[in-house]
């Protein structure tokens, strides 16, 4: 492997860890990039899962030291998004994952919607439903989002982030604590999953997060400096990048393409 592949595997690491810490889609650049190597969409898609695993683990962490978890009552949610990921890994085994694209564009539509209806709802917590009973609709919606992000995990952050501040009530801070958590267990599972079938690229997958670690340590402290509001506005821009990426009018394939060559 060349200098120049270990340096941008670990580079664009940084800053899909930074992206996917305090907001989502970051996972569409190691896929890409992944692509761009050489490795066919199955394993780009299992491979990237290292990433997100020590990235999450990481921030999930920090969160959880600042008490960001407390009183969430989300490891009964996780647990239902574990179990979702082992449907949606064995299902990506077998299914083209561009059957997936409509949901999570519609999950672009519903973040941007509340980030420009309602901004006071990612800054601040709503109680009641923070502290709330949690019924069948929370444990359905993240038992499906286990599946959406056991299957391809592009956008999965989106949906949790939806998920968090609307169902959940909670503040976009506490909302990507949530997020952290809930994506290290189902992560978990679909490693397992995947590993089986040998799909996953350790050498890529291992340096890749060296770089992730790097940015979601970074994002993870920003969050605590900045608050909601900044992570607001890093959401908002990485939705317009995301749709950019999935209408096809970025390739980050060929640009990644174009760097190794």
């Amino acid at each position: 492997m060349s200098c120049s592949i270990i340096l941008i595997l670990i580079v664009s690491g940084l800053f899909v860890g930074f992206i996917n810490t305090l907001s989502a889609g970051g996972t569409a650049i190691s896929i890409a990039l992944y692509l761009a190597l050489g490795l066919p969409p199955s394993e780009a898609n299992a491979t990237n899962r290292i990433g997100v695993l020590l990235q999450s683990s990481l921030s999930a962490g920090m969160f959880a030291g600042k008490g960001y978890l407390k009183q969430t009552k989300v490891l009964s949610l996780a647990l239902f998004a574990m179990l979702g990921a082992l449907v949606g890994s064995i299902l990506s085994i077998a299914l083209p994952q561009q059957i997936f694209s409509y949901a999570m564009g519609a999950s672009l539509l519903i973040m941007l919607f509340f980030l420009f209806s309602s901004p006071k709802r990612f800054k601040e917590d709503n109680l009641e439903k923070l502290y709330g009973k949690r019924g069948l609709v929370h444990y359905l919606v993240f038992f499906l989002i286990g599946i959406y992000g056991g299957f391809v995990q592009v956008g999965t952050g989106f949906f949790l982030m939806a998920a968090g501040t609307i169902m959940l009530g909670c503040n976009i801070i506490r909302t990507n604590a949530i997020k952290s958590f809930v994506m290290t267990l189902y992560t978990i599972v679909a490693i397992f999953v995947f590993m089986q079938h040998g799909s996953i690229n350790w050498q890529y997958g291992l340096l890749h997060s060296v770089g992730t670690l790097v940015g979601s340590y970074i994002a993870t402290r920003l969050a605590f400096k900045k608050g909601a509001g900044f992570i607001r506005w890093i959401v908002i821009i990485v939705i317009v990048f995301t749709s950019l990426y999935l209408f096809k009018i970025i390739n980050l394939e060929y640009i990644f393409r174009s760097l190794i060559r």
